[in-house]
This record gives structure tokens, C-alpha cells and sequence, in this order.
């Protein structure tokens, strides 16, 4: 799993990559940058990297990050990130999974999501149930004054 540095210096990357880009190109759209990498492990295991963003013209930026790591005796783990945010609002999910050689997995992700012009906003998660392996989801709509409402 990556450290929070890695993700860090990955997104800060990608989002300096598309504001380069910006900057000398043409395109009124806007610009996008994409990094990635594959490591082999001392352990043999091999892990894959990968960063992006995107700035747009009109002051929005995004980005994403993902790690996976596949290890000689099957296991995986794999964890990610996004953000973006612009004049309508601003969204941002983080989660993973790791499944064992023996085939148990565990694994989860959170999303907030705010709406700029109401003030709504969403907060939720989902993870595996251990003793179903099914999923399982709460999340909460809230308005401007906090207030619960209906998602």
C-alpha cells in the first residue's frame, strides 16, 4: 500500500504534468497528464503505479492515484485515490482491497461529494462484511445547515 508521501508526490506530479502541459498548449479545454510506473519487489512481487490529473480552463482540477501489488503467491492489494473539485462542487473517494493467497479479501471505500451551489453534500462508505464477504453501505446526505436529508 502507498504511503500518503507517495500519493502526495504522485498527484502533485500529474497535476504539475497538466499544468504544464496547460500552459503550452493551445487547447481552450483545458489539459490532462498521466504518469505510471512498474516495479519488481525484492520479494519478487511486483507492484504497478499510476498517477493523473487534469486543470481546466475554467479553474477545475482532478486527479487520481492507484498501487497495486501482486505478490508470487497470489495475493494482491490494491488501494486508490481521486479528487476533483470545480465550480460546482468537489468530489473525493479513497479505498482498497487486499486479497490473501488463500483467497480471503477484505476491502473498503469512502466518497464525499459537496454540491457548491446548494451546500448539499454526501459522506459514505462501503466495506466487505467479513462473515457475508457481500458488501455493506451507509451513507448520509446532509444540506447547507447540516441537516439530514434525504439522499
Amino acid at each position: 500500500m502507498p504511503h500518503a508521501n507517495s500519493l502526495l508526490t504522485a498527484l502533485t506530479i500529474a497535476l504539475a504534468a497538466a499544468s504544464l502541459t496547460l500552459a503550452n498548449a493551445a487547447d481552450a479545454r483545458g489539459a490532462a497528464g498521466n504518469v505510471h510506473s512498474t516495479t519488481t519487489n525484492a520479494d519478487g512481487s511486483t507492484t504497478v503505479n499510476s498517477a493523473g490529473g487534469f486543470v481546466g480552463t475554467n479553474g477545475s482540477r482532478g486527479g487520481h492515484q492507484t498501487s497495486t501489488t501482486v505478490g508470487t503467491d497470489g495475493s494482491v492489494s490494491r488501494s486508490g485515490n481521486a479528487a476533483a473539485n470545480g465550480a460546482h462542487g468537489s468530489a473525493q473517494t479513497s479505498g482498497g482491497f487486499n486479497r490473501s493467497a488463500d483467497g480471503t479479501w477484505s476491502g473498503g471505500r469512502s466518497t464525499n461529494a459537496a454540491n457548491a451551489k446548494t451546500g448539499n453534500s454526501y459522506s459514505g462508505s462501503t466495506t466487505i462484511d467479513p462473515a457475508t464477504g457481500k458488501p455493506a453501505h451507509t451513507g448520509t446526505c446532509t444540506n447547507a445547515s447540516g441537516a439530514t436529508i434525504a439522499c
